[in-house]
C-alpha cells in the first residue's frame, strides 16, 4: 500500500474510506488506498475522539539514548504513578529512587539502587540502546542481542521492578546493592519535625529480601524503607555497612528484581518494614509478565484520554511536541500518591538529598505543574492537588482565625502538607499575599466544571470558595465613598506591602461572582450573597496608566522578584483574553510586561496563547526550552524549580489548541502562523465536552464534540461568518445553524456532534488512522543548545562548552539576555566550582565572564590537579556585560576543567569557556 508521509517525517496519517456510519469508517481503516491527508480527517464518530495509534504514534516521541550516559544529571526517567527512578550507566545500572509520599515535600528521596555483574553487563557489547518507551511506561536498556534490562513497575503502586535477560555465558555473579549517600550533613530542607530520624538508618537481611529504613520514628508518620528481593533467582543478602545493603543473585537468564519504596504514611500501623516485605512477596507472587501486562495497560489507559499533534515548523514544533508528551510522562510517573508532585522534587532526581525550596508547595509553581490537567481530561491528577488543600481545611480555618482574627480562609502561599505557614509567615515574599485561597478555591471549581460532579462542587468546592469569600470580605476596607479596596498587602511576591494590589482585586471579582451564582444555585448562604454583590458592586477598579494595568495602586514599589504580576488577569485568573472588551489593554500589559521569560516558572507563552498570540505562544514556548531545558532527558540545572517549566509547556501547548474558560469552546485560538503547521487534538473543555479537531494547511476541517453529560455547548466560529451546522453523528440530525461568530445548541449526555461548514462538511474528507515511525535516536531543538536523547555519534565537539551545561557545585544558573544561550553561572563562593569533562584537546583557554570583584579570582584545574590562578579583571557588573580572559593551558583531549574557588580566590560569573 502506498502511504502518503507528511511533515514531519516520522508523522503519517493513512486516509480511508469515508462513510457516515462510524462503524464503516473504522471497518475501512486499513484497507483503502490513501488520499492527499489534507482531503482526509481522523475523527471516530463513534468514540467521539481522534482515530490514533497511539503505540506507533507515541514511539515517535520515545527519548532514546544510543551510547552510555554516565552522568546522574542527565539520567532516563520511569515511574510508575506513585514511585520514580532516574537511571544512568554506572557500573552497570544505577538508579536514584524516591516516593512521592516518603516524606514531607517529597524532601527525600529513598535512596541509590545498583545493578552490576562480573563480567560487567556493560562490558563486551559492540551496540548499545536505551529506549524511554512513552507508550509502555517501561525503560528498556539492551546490549547486544543477548542482554536486556527493563525496568517497569507496578501501577499505581509503590513497588517496581528491574528484568534481566542475559544469555552470557560465564556470568559468574551477580549483585543489588541499595545504599544511602553521606546523611551527615543532611539539611532541614523538609521542614519536618525531626531531621535525626532522617539521619537515623537500620537495615534488614534476611532470606525475604534485604532493605534500609529511615524516618521511622518521624511524628507525622512519614519515613519508609526501600527493598529489594528477586523472583526467578536464587539470592542472598547480607548487610554491607550501616547504609547499604546486598543482594547476591545465583547467575541466571532470566530473573525480576522487585523493589519497594514502601512509606509509613500508607503502610499498615505506619510499619514500613513489614510493609516493604509484604509488598516485595506480592509482587513475586503475581509475577513479572502480569504485573508487566498491567503496568502496560495503566499506561495505556493514561495515553487515551487525549491526544495533541503540534508539528511543522522545520521540526521545531515537532520538538515542542515530543517536549509534551515526555511531561506529560514524568508528571503522571508520579501523580497519584496522597500528596502532590511537588514542583522541584518529584519522583526523579539525581542530586542525592540536596534541594531547596523542598520545606512546602509554593502554590505560584505547583499550579504551574497542575493546571494543565484538567483540559488533559486527568481530572483524578488535578483532584491530588486540590485534595491537600481541600484536607486542610479545618487546619486553614483554623489558622486564619488565629492570625487574622477572620472567620474565613486564607491559604499561605507556600502551604506545607499539612496546611502549615511556617514558610509563608516568616518570609517577606510571602507571609502578605491573600490571592492564593482564591486560586486554590478556583481550582476546585474548575474540577467540578471539567466533571460535573455535583457532590463535589456542593461538599468540597462550594465550601472552600464560601471561606475564601469570607476572608476578603473581612479583610477589605471600605473608604468615606463607600468603596471597597485593600489597604496593605503584597502584589504576589515582587511587590510588598501596597495598596490595592492586582492580584487581590482579581481575586475578588474571579471569586465572588462564581461564589454567588453557586450558593444561589445550591439554595445556600443568601446573606452572604448579598454581601458579596454589595463588594463586587463597590470595588475600586485595577490601577492602570491608560495603556497598561499596573500590579498595585501607584507609585510603583520597589521590585522584589521577577514575575509579571499584572498579567495575571490573563491567566490563571482568566478575566480577559480573547473578545474581551479590555482586551488591547491586557494585550499592552502582556507586550509590556517588565520580565519577560524572567525564571523557569514563567508562565508567559501561556498568556500568550489566552491573547490568540500563535506565534509569541511558539516562540515562547522554544525560548523557554532554550533558557532551561539544559539535559537530554528535558531536565534543568536551574535551582529555582525543575518542574515548571514543564507544566507551562502543557499548559500552552493546550491553551493553543483549545480553550474554553469562558464557557466558549475555542478551537486553535492560537497557532503559529505558517503554511506547513499541522495541528490536531482531542482534549476536554468545561462543562465535560471532548473536543476534538484538525487544522492543516491554513484550513480547520470541523470540530467534533462528544458531551459527556449533557450541558449546553457554545462554539466559536472557527470560520468566521461562514455558515456551519450542528449535526448530531447518531442520526444526522441538524440541530443547528448559523453564520453567527458563535453557535449555541443543547446536548445530550454520551452524545457526538459535529460542528461543520454546510459548503464543506465532515463527509468531504476521507477518514484517516493517525500513526507514526518509531524515534531512533536524539533530537535537536534548531538555534538552541537543547536536546532530547543522545547519539551514537555526537555532533562535531567545537570546543565552546556553555557554563550552565557543566557540572555545578555550589552555584547554579541564572537567566540573562546578553549570555551566551541566555544564562550564566553565578553565586561563586569558596569551594564552589564549574565542570566541564570530556573536552577537546587544546593548548589555549577563552573564559567569557562577569565580576564585580577587582579581580575575580579562580583555580584552574586540568584532570583534578592545580594547573594556574587565572584572574578576572572587574567588568564592574555581575550580567550585561562580558568579558573573555585568555589563558595558555595543556589541555589533552579527553580531559575534565574545573574553574573553582579557592581559598583566598574571589568570584566571577562565568558564561562559557572555548578550547582553541
Amino acid at each position: 500500500m502506498k502511504c502518503l508521509r507528511l511533515w514531519p517525517a516520522c508523522f503519517l496519517l493513512i486516509p480511508v474510506a469515508c462513510s457516515s456510519e462510524p462503524e464503516a469508517n473504522e471497518a475501512a481503516a486499513n484497507d483503502t488506498a490513501p488520499v492527499d491527508a489534507p482531503n482526509t480527517h481522523a475523527f471516530n464518530t463513534s468514540s467521539g475522539a481522534l482515530n490514533v495509534d497511539y503505540a506507533q504514534y507515541l514511539s515517535k516521541h520515545d527519548v532514546v539514548y544510543n551510547k552510555p550516559n554516565t552522568n546522574p544529571a542527565y539520567g532516563l526517567t520511569v515511574g510508575n504513578g506513585r514511585m520514580g527512578a532516574m537511571v544512568w550507566s554506572n557500573n552497570g545500572l544505577t538508579m536514584q529512587v524516591s516516593g512521592v509520599d516518603s516524606s514531607e515535600q517529597t524532601a527525600f528521596s529513598a535512596g541509590i539502587v545498583n545493578l552490576f555483574t562480573n563480567p560487567g553487563m556493560d562490558t563486551g557489547y559492540s551496540t548499545f540502546s536505551q529506549r524511554l518507551s512513552l507508550y509502555d511506561g517501561w525503560l528498556t536498556t539492551r546490549y547486544d542481542s543477548n542482554r536486556t534490562v527493563t525496568i517497569m513497575g507496578a501501577p499505581n503502586s509503590e513497588v517496581m521492578g528491574i528484568h534481566v535477560e542475559d544469555s552470557r555465558g560465564g556470568v559468574q555473579s551477580i549483585a543489588l546493592d541499595l545504599s544511602l549517600w553521606d546523611l551527615s550533613n543532611l539539611g532541614n530542607s523538609g521542614d519536618v519535625p525531626d531531621l535525626n530520624t532522617w539521619k537515623t538508618v537500620t537495615t534488614y537481611a534476611d532470606g525475604s529480601g534485604a532493605g534500609i529504613s529511615r524516618g521511622q520514628t518521624d511524628a507525622k508518620n512519614f519515613g519508609y524503607t526501600l527493598a529489594a528481593s528477586v523472583e526467578g533467582a536464587n539470592f542472598s543478602t547480607q548487610t554491607i555497612n550501616g547504609s547499604k545493603v546486598r543482594l547476591n543473585i545465583t547467575p541466571s537468564s532470566s530473573y525480576t528484581i522487585w523493589i519497594t519504596c514502601a512509606t509509613r504514611l500508607n503502610a499498615p500501623n505506619h510499619d514500613s518494614v513489614a510493609q516493604a516485605k509484604n509488598l516485595l512477596n506480592g509482587a513475586k507472587s503475581k509475577g513479572y509478565a502480569t504485573t508487566l501486562a498491567s503496568y502496560k495497560d495503566w499506561w495505556h489507559a493514561q495515553w487515551q484520554k487525549s491526544f495533541v499533534q503540534y508539528s511543522g515548523m522545520s521540526g521545531d514544533a515537532d520538538y515542542l511536541e515530543n517536549f509534551y508528551y515526555l511531561s506529560l510522562y514524568a508528571i503522571t510517573a508520579g501523580a497519584y500518591g496522597n500528596y502532590p508532585f511537588h514542583f522541584i522534587n518529584g519522583v526523579f532526581r539525581s542530586t542525592n538529598d540536596d534541594t531547596k525550596w523542598s520545606n512546602s508547595y509554593w502554590y505560584w509553581n505547583q499550579r504551574d505543574v497542575y493546571n494543565s490537567f484538567l483540559s488533559s481530561n486527568r481530572a483524578d491528577i488535578m483532584n491530588v492537588f486540590n485534595y491537600m488543600h481541600s484536607r486542610n481545611f479545618d487546619a486553614l480555618k483554623s489558622y486564619t482565625q488565629t492570625r487574622y482574627g477572620i472567620d474565613g480562609i486564607w491559604v499561605p502561599e507556600t502551604m506545607g502538607w499539612d496546611g502549615n505557614a511556617r514558610g509563608t509567615i516568616n518570609s517577606d515574599y510571602t507571609k502578605n499575599i491573600y490571592s492564593t485561597g482564591t486560586e486554590a478555591a478556583l481550582n476546585m471549581y474548575a474540577q467540578y466544571r471539567y466533571t460535573n460532579d455535583g457532590n463535589y462542587l456542593r461538599n468540597t468546592a462550594y465550601p472552600f470558595m464560601r471561606e475564601v469569600a469570607k476572608f476578603y470580605t473581612a479583610k477589605l476596607s471600605r473608604d468615606g465613598a463607600g468603596k471597597y479596596y485593600m489597604d496593605v498587602s503584597n502584589s504576589h511576591e515582587t511587590y510588598w506591602n501596597v495598596r490595592n494590589a492586582i492580584t487581590d482585586l482579581v481575586s475578588v471579582r474571579k471569586l465572588f461572582p462564581i461564589a454567588i451564582r453557586t450558593a444561589s444555585s445550591l439554595g445556600l448562604d443568601a446573606n452572604l450573597r448579598s454581601q458579596w454583590q454589595t463588594v463586587l458592586d463597590n470595588l475600586v477598579p485595577y490601577s492602570n496608566d491608560g495603556t497598561d494595568y499596573l500590579p498595585h495602586q501607584p507609585p510603583i514599589s520597589q521590585t522584589r522578584n521577577n514575575e509579571n504580576v499584572a498579567a495575571e488577569l490573563i491567566w490563571p485568573y482568566s478575566v480577559t483574553g480573547i473578545g474581551s472588551p479590555d482586551y488591547q489593554m491586557a494585550l499592552n500589559t502582556w507586550n509590556h510586561r517588565p520580565f519577560p521569560y524572567g525564571n523557569v516558572w514563567a508562565n508567559d507563552a501561556i498568556q500568550a496563547a489566552r491573547l490568540g498570540l500563535g506565534n509569541q505562544t511558539y516562540d515562547g514556548m522554544k525560548l523557554m526550552l532554550a533558557k532551561y531545558q539544559n539535559y537530554p532527558n528535558g531536565f534543568t540545572n536551574n535551582t529555582n524549580g525543575v518542574f515548571e517549566y514543564w507544566g507551562v509547556h502543557l499548559s500552552a501547548t493546550n491553551e493553543s489548541l483549545l480553550q474554553s474558560y469562558n464557557d466558549k469552546i475555542r478551537v486553535f485560538p492560537a497557532l503559529p502562523n505558517d503554511s506547513q503547521f499541522v495541528g490536531r487534538f482531542t482534549l476536554l473543555a468545561e462543562g465535560g465536552f471532548l473536543v476534538s479537531s484538525e487544522k492543516e494547511a491554513n484550513e480547520i476541517k470541523y470540530v467534533g464534540i462528544k458531551s459527556l453529560y449533557g450541558n449546553g455547548a457554545k462554539v466559536v466560529n472557527p470560520w468566521g461568518t461562514q455558515e456551519v451546522r450542528v449535526r448530531r453523528v447518531s442520526d444526522n440530525a441538524v440541530i443547528a445553524t448559523t453564520s453567527s461568530s458563535e453557535i449555541s445548541f443543547a446536548t445530550a449526555a454520551n452524545t457526538v456532534y459535529v460542528v461543520e461548514r454546510t459548503a464543506k462538511p465532515l463527509s468531504s474528507y476521507s477518514y484517516s488512522n493517525i500513526t507514526g515511525t518509531p524515534n531512533q535516536s536524539a533530537k535537536y531543538l534548531s538555534g538552541t543548545s537543547s536536546s532530547l536523547g543522545i547519539s551514537a555519534t555526537s555532533p562535531p565537539d567545537t570546543g565552546k562548552y556553555e557554563g550552565e551545561k557543566a557540572a555545578l557545585v555550589n552555584c547554579n544558573a541564572s537567566d540573562d539576555n546578553a549570555a551566551s544561550n541566555l544564562q550564566e553561572v553565578i553565586n561563586l563562593r569558596e569551594g564552589s566550582s564549574l565542570s566541564f569533562s570530556n573536552v577537546i584537546a587544546g593548548g589555549t583557554l577563552d573564559i567569557r565572564y562577569c565580576t564585580r570583584n577587582n579581580p575575580g579570582r579562580l583555580g584552574l584545574y586540568v584532570n583534578g590537579a592545580l594547573n594556574q590562578r587565572v584572574d578576572f579583571p572587574s567588568t564592574d557588573t555581575w550580567s550585561g556585560t562580558y568579558a573573555t580572559k585568555t589563558v595558555s593551558v595543556n589541555i589533552p583531549k579527553g580531559a575534565t576543567l574545573k574553574l573553582q574557588y579557592d581559598s583566598g580566590g574571589a568570584g566571577a560569573n562565568i558564561d562559557y569557556i572555548q578550547v582553541r
